[in-house]
Order: structure tokens, then sequence, then C-alpha cells
């Protein structure tokens, strides 16, 4: 975003963003920036405190009065959930769902596909609650069942079936892969009572304990080894985290 802004500020239309990586963005200088010290994938800090929010949005945009830039501003607050917030929030959290066992092994890769239906089956009626409460959804693509035929045809060999408006396979096993995770987040993160987890606790989860993590991992071993250039190396570089591959 922040290369886009040069461009968009050349044809004379200001622009500012909201950085996570500082280091970043003093390399690509864009015209205005503000830099938060926030987790990952959380630009306006956390989920559901609109007032927070708007803070954080009023100071990106009060970056528009400086006529000339590169201008890189902290924001002055931390999230209402710090680092220590977040550790006690990972130590706390458990999911609301639990599941059976996923298969552990990469020759129990039969047993994924039942597992990721039956996991999904245990989260729609959470997943439809949180849609009903926010009125939003990250899922854009891939609905969760469609979700599953897509990974089922990688895992077992067949013909690849994605929407019309995606450019290739490759483009759909990141969109896919990105939308399944959005259910999991979404459905777990909707029954009332239970903290919201910060992203790395939910990644630990999502990885490690869901027979939806387990087959995007043996999807990625099976991609790595495709003789479609851009399918492996959306699988190698883009399907699982660095710290779970």
């Amino acid at each position: 975003m922040g290369a886009l802004a040069h461009y968009l500020e050349a044809e004379g239309i200001p622009t500012t963003q909201i950085s996570l990586i500082r280091e970043h963005t003093e390399i690509i200088r864009p015209p205005r920036a503000l830099w938060v010290p926030f987790e990952l994938g959380r630009p306006l800090g956390i989920p559901g405190d609109a007032a927070f929010q708007g803070r954080v949005l009023r100071a990106a945009l009060e970056l528009l009065e400086s006529q000339e830039g590169p201008v890189l501003e902290d924001f002055p607050e931390d999230a209402p959930q710090g680092k220590a917030g977040l550790e006690e929030t990972a130590q706390a959290w458990a999911c609301p769902v639990s599941f059976s066992a996923a298969p552990e092994k990469a020759g129990d890769e039969g047993e994924l596909l039942p597992a990721l239906r039956r996991e999904i089956m245990e989260l729609r009626p959470w997943y439809d609650l949180s849609l009903e409460r926010r009125k939003r959804t990250s899922v854009a693509y891939f609905p969760p069942e469609a979700a599953s035929q897509f990974f089922g045809s990688v895992l077992l060999g067949e013909a690849h079936h994605i929407p019309e408006n995606l450019a290739s396979p490759a483009v759909a096993l990141r969109l896919a892969a990105q939308d399944l995770k959005a259910f999991y987040f979404e459905s777990v993160t909707a029954r009332p009572g239970f903290a919201t987890p910060g992203a790395s606790e939910f990644n630990r989860w999502f990885w490690q304990q869901t027979a939806a993590g387990r087959l995007l991992k043996s999807v990625r071993r099976i991609c790595a080894d495709s003789q479609d250039q851009e399918m492996r190396d959306a699988a190698v570089r883009f399907l699982i985290p660095l710290d779970q591959a």
C-alpha cells in the first residue's frame, strides 16, 4: 500500500495509511503513515472496541493535514489488551468447541476430510450466530463446505472446481485457506462468555489441534511437489505460517 500511495499522490490524490511493521514503512517512505504497536492482522487494535478503533482512524486521517511528506508518526497508545494482556488471554483461552482427535500422521490423510467435515458441521451454528450478531464476515470466496471440497480435490489429485472470478487454482488455494481460517475464527469467538483469543493463541489452536490445520499442512506437502510453479509457490510461501510449516 505504501508503494501504491506514491502513484496516487502523483495523480493529486492525498493518501494516508496505517503501518504494522515500522521497518517496512521506513524503507518505502509513503507520503503519510501512522505506525501502530498492535498485533499483525489487527491494524485497529482488538475487535469490538469501537471507541479505541475510532481514535486510531482519526489519528491516521489527521495526517492528511500534513502538506509535505513523508510523514511517519507513532500512535501514542497500546491496544487495551497489551503484551501482558495477550499472554494472559493466551493462557486462559480455551476453544468453546471440543473436537474429536484429528489424525496425527501423514499416513492418516484419508481420515482428514471426514474429520474436517465434522468440524465444519460442529462450528456452523456458531458461525451463523456470529454472522447474525456482527452482520458481516471475512469469508469472501469459499464457504467452508466449498473450501472442504476444493482442498479435497487437491488432496485426492482430482480436478479443481474454482469460482469463475478467480484467475487460477493457485489463487483459489490461498483464498480458500484464508476463508477457512476466517470461518473457524468467527465461529469460536461467537459463543457468549468466552474470551476472544489473541492471534498467537488462535493460531496455535488452529494449526495444532484441528483437522483443518492438519489438512492444510498435508495440502502444502502435496502442492510443494506440484509441476505447477504457481501452485508450488502459493503453497510454500503463503499457505502455512513459517512457525507452523
